[in-house]
């Protein structure tokens, strides 16, 4: 059975709004074709979100940074000048991230990092944990008047 990605992306795209307005951002969605997905309006700055499925892989949430299709097997290029940020969410891990474009040195994938490397390495490296979008913990109501 081939994959629905189309599904697979507006799904991603709908929690990953969700969570951003449970965050209290002002998000907007683009009227029409666009290369971003949503946008935020940070105090009147528009930041441009493509929305992207993360997958899990040898300790790395992985995401393509550009559109790879028959017509263009090698990708087009990636989304600089067009978009600020992907905003990533990875169902095996049930987390989402929030990373500038010009954290990701690849126009055609993206890695960040949950798990320590193999060899030790510390430097250079994207940990998730500093893209994480988190939500405040909820308090629970009590049943006292």
């Amino acid at each position: 059975m081939i994959a629905n990605t189309t599904h697979r992306g507006k799904a991603t795209e709908a929690i990953i709004l969700s969570i951003l307005t449970q965050l209290g951002k002002s998000v907007l969605i683009p009227w029409g074709e666009e290369r971003y997905d949503l946008a935020i309006d940070d105090v009147g700055r528009l930041i441009r979100i493509q929305c992207k499925t993360g997958v899990l892989r040898k300790g790395c949430v992985v995401f393509k940074t550009c559109i790879t299709d028959a017509r263009r097997p090698q990708g087009d290029g990636g989304y600089a000048g067009q978009i600020d940020a992907f905003a990533v969410f990875c169902p095996e891990l049930n987390t989402a991230y929030l990373v500038p474009i010009d954290a990701l040195p690849s126009p055609f994938w993206g890695y960040l990092r949950v798990e320590p490397t193999l060899n030790g390495q510390t430097r250079c490296i994207r940990w998730a944990r500093e893209f994480e979008l988190r939500l405040p913990h909820l308090s629970t109501p009590t049943d006292e008047p």
